[in-house]
């Protein structure tokens, strides 16, 4: 299930358009809306923009479910309590700066959604809203995780059938001073590790995606500045999207000059789609749980 978490905002209705567009390519076409009231609109205006998204909605073919929710202790305790808990479900909302924030992401209600692990989260930053939550040419810099692009593919298969074109860029990171010593051999061996690592990223692509048909290429860079690489290449192609996951390292980074997201929030041309899946429990884990369980329960017994 799609959900969005709606502000009211004129970057709330662009975002919109993005979870309208997953929406269409989930298996219930429908989408949930969830508006906290925090006092930021009258509601009149709300209640107005609400029933101009159920028009859409309707013209598009997709069921539009309104949540109206009290604000509790803070919009995300609220927005945390509406989306249950699961792979399955997946929540979008946006970025963007406020007035007294000069931050896209950072202490941001988003970031705090892409913290918690109970469901999927998409973040975007819209900076076409021309597109209408519509790309066609993406830029995927996946991370060299041995899972490849597990934890991005429901969001991206969400995005067919309309993607005409998909670059794939493995940013391989080095010091200024290591780039400058490093020897020919060693830059081939790095090239030909990101290019293993790609490959292998295309063919799960290719191996899932089904009937759609689309151009795909790979791209290998070797920089102590990967969100420049992606900047550079995202111009340089006329992307209109760039997909980027989310780690729990990468947004633990507090330092708000170097914090890399934030960069590539402010200086993207095209719009920008940050994502955190939930990884499924792996079997030992699971086991530790039952037996937790399990011990609980005979506890329980006993008293």
């Amino acid at each position: 299930m799609i959900y969005l978490a709606y502000d009211g905002s004129l970057n709330g209705d662009w975002i919109f358009r993005y979870a309208l567009r997953l929406a269409s390519q989930s298996e219930e076409k429908k989408l949930h809306l969830i508006h906290v009231r925090d006092g930021g609109l009258p509601e009149e205006l709300v209640e107005q923009k609400l029933l101009d998204l159920r028009e859409e909605c309707r013209a598009a073919d997709i069921g539009l479910i309104r949540e109206i929710r009290p604000l509790e202790k803070s919009v995300f305790q609220s927005l945390l309590r509406a989306v249950p808990e699961g792979r399955s479900h997946c929540l979008v909302c946006g970025t963007r700066v406020r007035s007294r924030r000069q931050t896209y992401l950072s202490g941001t209600v988003s970031e705090q959604l892409l913290r918690q692990r109970k469901f999927s989260v998409m973040a975007v930053r819209v900076v076409q809203p021309g597109l209408l939550g519509n790309p066609h040419h993406f830029l995927i810099p996946p991370a060299g995780h041995p899972r490849g692009f597990a934890s991005g593919w429901p969001v991206f298969r969400l995005f067919l059938p309309q993607v005409a074109t998909v670059h794939l860029l493995r940013c391989i990171k080095f010091s200024s001073f290591h780039s400058r010593n490093l020897s020919l051999q060693k830059k081939r061996s790095l090239h030909e590790k990101g290019f293993k690592h790609l490959s292998k990223v295309r063919d799960e692509i290719l191996e899932k995606k089904g009937s759609p048909e689309f151009f795909l290429d790979l791209y290998i860079a070797v920089s102590n500045d990967w969100v420049r690489e992606i900047l550079v290449h995202a111009s340089t192609l006329k992307i209109q999207m760039i997909l980027l996951g989310a780690s729990e390292r990468t947004l633990a980074r507090r330092v708000l000059q170097s914090d890399p997201f934030e960069r590539l929030l402010r200086d993207s041309p095209c719009d920008v789609g940050i994502y955190r899946g939930i990884r499924r429990l792996h079997a030992r884990s699971r086991t530790l749980k039952r037996m937790r369980f399990s011990v609980s329960s005979a506890a329980v017994r006993r008293d």
